[in-house]
C-alpha cells in the first residue's frame, strides 16, 4: 500500500509516534472509542497501538492511515487495513471517526481511497467485522460494495463479517 493518499477532503498518511497525543484524544473518547475494549485509559495504550502498525505496515505492507482534514491540518480519525480476526492471508479494514467528525461522510471518503488502494495493490479480497447494532458502519461497508457473508461470536457477542471480491489474487507475508 502507498504510504500517502488523498482524497477530497482528507489526507491519509501512516501513524507515527509524534501522533500519540492527537491520537490519543479520540482513543480516550468514550463516544468516539466504542469498539474493541472500548475508550484507552493510558497514554501508553496509544503508543503501543501506533507501535503495532508501524510493525504491521513493515511485516504486511498494511498501512492504517491517520485521517486529517486537509483544510485544517486536524486529526479526526483512522481508516486502513489490518489482519483482521477473518483470515491469516486476507486483511480486513477499520475505520473510526472522532464524534464530532461523525455523519459527515468522513469514514466512506477514507474507506473507498482505502479499498481502492487495495485493489491497486493486487489484494484478492477485503473483509470487515462488524457489531450487527453499528448500523452506520454497516451501511459503509454496504456502500463499499461489501456483503455480509457470515456471522460469528466472540465473548462480547455477534459480528458480522462482509468481504468484498477486489479481483487480482495477492497473500499477505
Amino acid at each position: 500500500m502507498r504510504i500517502s493518499l488523498t482524497t477530497p477532503r482528507l489526507q491519509l498518511s501512516p501513524f507515527s509516534l509524534a501522533d500519540t497525543e492527537e491520537l490519543h484524544g479520540l482513543f480516550s473518547d468514550p463516544l468516539t472509542h466504542t469498539i474493541g475494549s472500548g475508550p484507552f485509559t493510558s497514554i501508553s495504550q496509544t503508543q503501543q497501538w501506533i507501535l503495532n502498525r508501524v510493525t504491521a505496515m513493515q511485516e504486511h505492507g498494511l498501512c492504517m492511515y491517520a485521517l486529517r482534514e486537509r483544510e485544517t491540518n486536524a486529526l479526526i480519525g483512522n481508516c486502513g487495513m489490518l489482519k483482521g480476526r477473518t483470515t491469516y492471508t486476507e486483511p480486513e479494514i477499520g475505520y473510526l471517526i472522532g464524534k464530532t467528525h461523525q455523519g459527515h461522510g468522513y469514514a466512506f471518503e477514507a474507506a473507498t481511497a482505502v479499498i481502492d488502494e487495495c485493489r491497486a495493490a493486487g489484494i484478492r479480497r477485503a473483509w470487515a467485522s462488524i457489531r450487527p447494532h453499528n448500523a452506520p458502519s454497516r451501511r459503509i461497508a454496504e456502500r463499499l460494495g461489501m456483503r455480509a457473508e457470515r456471522i460469528d461470536h466472540d465473548d462480547r457477542g455477534p459480528l458480522i463479517f462482509y468481504v468484498i471480491d477486489l479481483g487480482r489474487e495477492t497473500e499477505l507475508a
